[in-house]
């Protein structure tokens, strides 16, 4: 029998040449909330950030969602930028939230790949796609 599930759910979304949007979300028997997230694509930097907490414990949760302004401006490229978004999202506001940033973060290069893979293979249909993801190297 299972007594616990929580999911996680990432989408990413080309908003211009220079702004990837996540959405993400995470969900279990207690909690479900969600953030939208954009990021520059040159830097890497958090330049936009909303949160919802849909279902919480407590009158508290919700005082965590401007804490989620802190992540503006911080850079997903930067050394430890995760462990910075625990500190002051995490410890600050939520670590519910902070969790969903992370993951977030962590499929920054992912969905840039993704992207680049999907325009070469507009120009050039019978590209070797083996190739090209093991050459690939970030902008």
């Amino acid at each position: 029998m299972i007594s616990f599930n929580r999911s996680q759910i990432i989408g990413a979304e080309f908003i211009d040449d220079d702004t990837i949007r996540f959405n993400g979300s995470q969900t279990d028997h207690i909690y479900n909330m969600e953030i939208n997230m954009d990021v520059r694509i040159s830097d890497g930097e958090i330049v936009k950030i909303e949160g919802d907490m849909k279902r919480y414990t407590n009158f508290v949760c919700p005082q965590a969602v401007p804490v989620l302004q802190t992540a503006v401006g911080m850079s997903l490229r930067t050394k430890d930028w995760d462990k910075a978004i625990m500190k002051e999202i995490g410890r600050k506001g939520c670590e519910h939230f902070a969790e969903i940033v992370i993951e977030c973060g962590r499929c920054f290069e992912q969905a840039l790949r993704s992207r680049d893979l999907y325009l070469a293979l507009c120009t050039d249909p019978g590209l070797d796609q083996e190739a090209f993801l093991e050459n690939w190297q970030p902008a």
